[in-house]
C-alpha cells in the first residue's frame, strides 16, 4: 500500500514518521529548504515517541521540480497535512497522485476542505477527518510531537464505502495514531472548529499559552466567540454538543495543552500567513450567508490578518 503525504510541516512530520513504522510505501511531497533537508536526511520525531527514519525509507516528490512519472496515479492513500490556504493546490497534486479507486483527506484547520477536495478528487474518494495530535518544528532538532491525541474520521454521503474508511483506519492504529470513526462528517468538522475558534486567535493576538486562556475574563471571551460560532452552526444544521459540554471540553483542552503555543501564535511570531481565513472568516461568511451578523469572530479576524506579513 502506498501512501502520500503531502506538506510535511509538524503534522505532516509526525504522520509520515508513523506511517514510515509499518509496512506501508510512503511517499513525501516537500518543498522549499526543509523539503530539500527532509530528502537529504529523512525524518525524524522526538517527544510522545522517537522515531528516526533515513531518507531511503520514503519516495519524493519535490514542489519545485517535476515528480516522477512512476509517482503518477500510484498511491492508495493521500494525506493533506498542510495549512487550510495550501489545500486547493495540493488537492490539484493530489489529483496526480492518487489512484482512481483510492482515498485522500486533510488534517488541515477550518472548514471547507471536504468541499474543495470533493471539487476535485470526486466526493466518492474523499474523507473528512480532523486531528487532535499537538506537534511544532524545531530549528535544527526533530519535529516535537507535543500532545496525543487522535485522527477522527468519517465517510460522507457520496463518499468511499465503509470498508475504505476501515482500512485506512487499520493502517493509521498499526502507525499508533489513534483513529477513531465517527458517524457524522460535518459535526466531526465542527467540533475541532469550534475549538480552533474560539483558542487560536484569542491565544495568537495575546501572545499566550493555551493554559493562560483559563484566567476567567480570557475564558468567557473564548465562550463568546464560541456562542456566536455556534448560532452559525445551527443555521447550517450541525449537530454539536450544548454549551455547558462545550465548556467542559473547552478547559478540558486548555488544561491538557496547558503549556502549548498553538498554530496560529507559531504562526504570527514566525511571520507566515496564518489559517484565520478558514477559521473565524469562515464563520463571518457563513453567518452572512443566513443573514446573522457576527461581529465577534469578524473583530478577531480583521486583527489577526493585520498581523500577516
Amino acid at each position: 500500500m502506498r501512501v502520500s503525504v503531502l506538506g510535511v510541516g509538524s503534522i505532516g512530520s509526525i504522520v509520515a514518521s508513523s506511517l514510515a513504522s509499518t509496512t506501508a510505501e510512503v511517499h513525501l511531497h516537500v518543498r522549499g529548504e526543509r523539503g530539500a533537508q527532509q530528502m537529504l536526511e529523512g525524518l525524524g520525531v522526538e517527544g510522545h515517541r522517537t522515531l528516526n527514519f533515513e531518507p531511503h525509507r520514503f519516495l519524493y516528490s519535490c514542489e519545485e521540480l517535476p515528480h516522477e512519472p512512476e509517482l503518477n496515479q500510484g498511491s492508495d492513500l493521500v494525506i493533506l497535512a498542510c495549512k487550510s490556504y495550501d489545500v486547493p493546490h495540493l488537492a490539484q497534486q493530489a489529483a496526480s497522485f492518487l489512484k482512481p479507486n483510492g482515498v485522500a483527506f486533510a488534517l488541515s484547520n477550518g472548514l471547507g476542505h471536504v468541499e474543495v477536495l470533493s471539487r476535485i478528487l470526486g466526493p466518492k474518494r474523499v474523507l473528512a477527518a480532523s486531528t487532535t495530535h499537538g506537534a511544532f518544528t524545531q530549528s535544527n532538532r526533530p519535529t516535537f510531537w507535543a500532545g496525543y491525541g487522535a485522527v477522527a474520521m468519517a465517510t460522507t454521503p457520496l463518499g468511499p464505502p465503509s470498508d475504505q474508511l476501515q482500512r485506512v483506519v487499520h493502517l493509521l492504529n498499526e502507525a499508533q495514531l489513534n483513529a477513531l470513526v465517527e458517524v457524522d462528517p460535518v459535526a466531526l468538522i465542527w467540533k475541532k472548529v469550534m475549538l480552533n475558534l474560539a483558542i487560536n486567535p484569542l491565544a495568537a493576538l495575546g501572545g499566550l499559552k493555551n493554559g493562560e486562556l483559563l484566567e476567567p475574563d480570557l475564558f468567557a471571551a473564548c465562550m463568546m466567540v464560541y456562542r456566536e460560532a455556534s448560532a452559525v452552526a445551527v443555521m447550517e444544521r450541525v449537530e454539536l454538543p450544548d454549551e455547558h459540554m462545550f465548556e467542559q471540553q473547552l478547559r478540558t483542552v486548555l488544561e491538557q495543552t496547558r503549556d502549548n503555543t498553538c498554530s496560529m501564535l507559531q504562526d504570527v511570531k514566525a511571520g507566515r500567513q496564518t489559517e484565520i481565513g478558514a477559521l473565524n472568516q469562515a464563520v463571518v461568511e457563513r453567518a452572512e450567508h443566513h443573514g446573522l451578523a457576527a461581529p465577534i469572530n469578524q473583530m478577531l479576524a480583521s486583527l489577526v490578518r493585520a498581523c500577516h506579513p
